[in-house]
């Protein structure tokens, strides 16, 4: 339950009855084979290895990625890579019954992650994923040596060639693996008679043992989760004014304290430490404002996280929105 998450709530009719306002959906209520409420939901599973082996052994369909090793010259050879995984296993439950417009998930993102990828089952029904590259994905693609990006015609410029999306089709029995950091991305659930059930899992290749292992004890001592927050569209370099007290969206930053690890918030954001403070600038006419300021060069797609100062630590949380700017004055 804590981690149950609406992928969309302008989407989300937890309720078979159209006239019911209330937007919160109880799991179990939602889950429940005879409710028809249209929705898309998702959960964690962590922290208890118990749990997270009985999942994987007894009542899902796979338990490694069939990964053929690379070097094998054999075609016919069943050897598979080392894989290693993250300790969470995120599931992903949509409803559409008999709907005349397909369901929208949550808006186009990236996730701010380190691993090699993330690989999706699709045990029921079908999703629908809108994906296109970052530009990161496209300088690491036009910098490689075995480069195999399709052709962009002569008058199509590098920024419309990273605007067209791709679509893919997931069934059920499909494996989808994508680097959700580098693949902007957002789903859809199209009308059907079946519930839209997918389970997902963070993967590292061999040679990343290491890093894996030290992830997984961080991750270990905070929590994995699935709640939205806001994330850079384009990379964004140290030292620039994102936002003032004048023009402040209406919006929360989470508090990160400098040097530790931030618990219960997108994966492994907090692995770099804050990226953002809030400082008082002077502007022209001798007077003060407040301001959000980058501390860091950020990346195409990582969260926003905002240095928490001694103050805030003594006195609790408190969140970096229009209100709280104006409080600051």
């Amino acid at each position: 339950k804590a981690s149950w998450c609406i992928e969309n709530e302008k989407n989300h009719k937890p309720n078979d009855d159209d006239d019911d306002d209330d937007t919160e959906a109880k799991p179990g209520n939602f889950l429940h084979n005879n409710n028809k409420g249209r929705g898309y939901c998702s959960f964690l599973v962590q922290h208890s290895q118990e749990v997270l082996e009985d999942l994987l052994m007894s009542r899902l369909p796979m338990v490694h990625l069939p990964v053929k090793e690379s070097d094998s010259k054999d075609d016919n050879s069943t050897a598979t890579m080392k894989v290693n995984y993250g300790p969470a296993l995120w599931l992903f439950f949509g409803k559409n019954y008999n709907s005349n417009e397909s369901l929208l998930g949550r808006p186009e993102h990236t996730d701010s992650v380190t691993h090699d990828g993330t690989f999706h089952y699709q045990l029921s029904g079908t999703k629908i994923w809108r994906l296109r590259p970052t530009a990161e994905l496209m300088e690491q693609n036009e910098s490689s040596p075995s480069n195999k990006k399709r052709k962009v015609e002569e008058s199509e410029s590098e920024k419309e060639a990273s605007n067209h999306h791709i679509e893919v089709e997931c069934k059920e029995g499909d494996i989808l693996l994508l680097n959700t950091r580098l693949w902007w991305h957002s789903t859809i659930i199209p009308s059907q008679d079946d519930p839209c059930i997918s389970y997902a899992r963070d993967i590292y290749f061999s040679e990343k043992k290491h890093d894996c292992e030290n992830e997984q004890q961080s991750n270990r001592e905070s929590s994995m989760t699935n709640v939205d927050g806001t994330w850079a569209t384009e990379a964004i370099e140290a030292d620039t004014i994102l936002f003032t007290e004048h023009n402040m969206p209406d919006i929360e930053l989470p508090r990160v304290q400098l040097r530790t690890e931030m618990a219960s918030f997108l994966d492994n954001t907090a692995s770099e430490g804050p990226n953002c403070q809030l400082v008082e600038l002077e502007d022209d006419e001798g007077g003060t404002f407040m301001a959000v300021v980058t501390l860091r060069d950020i990346r195409e797609g990582e969260f926003f996280t905002l240095l928490e100062s001694d103050d805030e630590e003594e006195s609790g949380d408190e969140d970096c929105s229009e209100e709280a700017l104006e409080e600051e004055e």
